[in-house]
């Protein structure tokens, strides 16, 4: 089970650093006692087996606490911002229908599920007195069931949430941790949302490892991100290209330097220019690239060693995983070196999406002569000889220009290439709407374009590109898209 985790670290490294955070050091012994004292007053409040949960509290710490509390409970969290907007709010609380909300008094998401009736409580792990614990469930949880629905954000459209068992989760902890080679002496230094899938399992990844995790939140993940990564040593930063190019930003101004030996990237595709920058600003480092998506949360990672011969890859898949290439107009596989849309086949793919029967059977189906379930991801892309795995882009990123098919993905990539571009994005072409590449850059347009036509096809350079200060970006560090439309049209941004 998920919180097996947490009791196997205590065993292990009972007095070593679990987390840090707001100034307060974790043990893995202490994490595993507040874990155990937060699911007795669970089962007191009457969550058995399959009750659905909102945690949403502004403590990390206690957020990791009662993620395994749950789980050891069987039932099933689902993860939120306490600061979650009205509207969002009301969307996920009425989806989720839960039977319990464990947030702080006073926040957002508490008064929403106020309004909609439902039970709010707040659980403070860390201060539960010990008290005996209520009589064992009849029936205990077991892996295939499910453990978390975590709302993951499209770009266009309501968030869904993804279903995942407790066998899917620690299948992907074992598999990435193993393939990361993380360590007990590793500092994982997060300033990522923990509702964003990448964040949330540096938690487990050091639980799992015996890394240390340092959690970071506002202006540590901006300004204060050099200072972050000193502060507490951090050897490995799980980043976006957003965030990597503002470390980049902040390591050249500065003399000192935090110890990294690993940087991680997934999200967005990372440029060979950035990579190349981070290796600049960090000598030695290793620049690992990985694909995955919410729906089996990691794909396929490229080692440090492989990046020079695989230019371009996101690496080959995890152990017992396979990645198939479908053609999508026959649906027969396509040998290697085709492309078309990556299908994902193991052990990590989730149940689903909550409540919505018709969009898994969309993206989860049935294929070959054994009719076994596999992941449709939407993604363009191909697989060499040799396994490795290259993504081109998304279905919904492309579109026709003159005629021809165009990644909007491709094009922001080859305008990072430019000298002097830092970030781009392209926002693909609709029937109600030109392609429009927007590009943080002190260049202007016209410059830009003219390079752009030496790297890619005349046809698929954008008519219409402006430079801008900023890219408007999520919580999770990916680009905003709907903000970023409404700027490049003179909108409410």
């Amino acid at each position: 089970m998920l919180s097996d985790l947490a009791t196997r670290a205590a065993a292990r490294w009972p007095q070593r650093t679990a987390v840090v955070c707001a100034g307060r050091a974790v043990t893995f012994a202490e994490l595993r006692d507040a874990a155990d004292a937060a699911a007795g007053e669970l089962r007191r409040a009457g969550l058995t087996r399959g009750c659905r949960v909102v945690v949403a509290l502004s403590d990390p710490a206690s957020v990791l606490a009662l993620l395994l509390a749950t789980a050891a409970t069987g039932a099933v969290h689902v993860l939120a911002e306490p600061e979650l907007p009205g509207y969002a709010a009301q969307h996920l609380l009425a989806d989720a229908a839960p039977d319990c909300v464990l947030a702080d008094e006073s926040s957002p998401l508490a008064a929403a599920a106020r309004a909609q009736d439902l039970p709010v409580r707040q659980i403070l792990p860390f201060s539960v007195p010990g008290r005996p614990d209520p009589p064992a469930p009849a029936t205990a949880p077991i892996p295939s069931d499910p453990v978390s629905i975590l709302y993951t954000s499209g770009s266009t459209g309501r968030p869904k949430g993804v279903v995942s068992t407790h066998a899917n989760v620690l299948f992907c902890v074992r598999a990435i941790a193993r393939r990361l080679r993380l360590t007990p002496d590793d500092v994982i230094g997060c300033v990522l949302p923990l509702t964003f899938d990448y964040g949330l399992y540096q938690l487990y990844l050091g639980l799992y490892s015996g890394a240390a995790v340092a959690l970071g939140r506002g202006v540590e993940a901006g300004p204060g991100l050099a200072r972050f990564l000193l502060r507490h040593e951090v050897t490995v930063l799980p980043s976006v290209p957003g965030l990597t190019w503002s470390l980049c930003r902040l390591a050249e101004r500065q003399t000192r330097r935090p110890p990294l030996r690993m940087l991680t990237n997934t999200g967005a595709a990372m440029s060979p220019q950035l990579a190349d920058r981070v290796r600049a600003a960090f000598p030695g480092i290793d620049v690992v690239a990985m694909y995955g998506l919410t729906e089996c949360k990691r794909v396929s990672i490229l080692l440090p060693e492989e990046w020079r011969r695989r230019p371009g890859s996101v690496g080959r898949p995890l152990d017992d995983t396979e990645v198939l290439v479908l053609c999508p107009d026959s649906g027969r596989i396509l040998p290697p070196g085709e492309e078309g849309e990556l299908v994902v086949r193991g052990p990590h793919l989730t149940r689903g999406y909550w409540g919505d029967p018709e969009l898994t059977a969309h993206r989860f189906r049935r294929v070959g002569p054994a009719q076994e379930t596999m992941l449709f991801t939407g993604d363009r892309g191909r697989v060499d000889a040799e396994g490795y795995v290259y993504v081109s882009g998304r279905d919904d990123d492309v579109y026709k220009a003159n005629g021809f098919r165009v990644s909007a993905v491709e094009i922001a990539l080859a305008a990072e290439d430019v000298p002097g571009v830092e970030k781009a994005h392209c926002l693909p072409a609709r029937a109600d709407r030109p392609a429009r590449l927007a590009v943080v850059s002190s260049r202007p347009a016209e410059e830009i374009r003219r390079e752009l036509t030496e790297r890619i096809e005349w046809f698929k350079v954008p008519d219409h590109i402006q430079v801008l200060a900023a890219l408007p970006l999520k919580p999770n560090g990916k680009t905003d898209t709907a903000a970023l439309q409404a700027l490049l049209t003179g909108g409410p941004a």
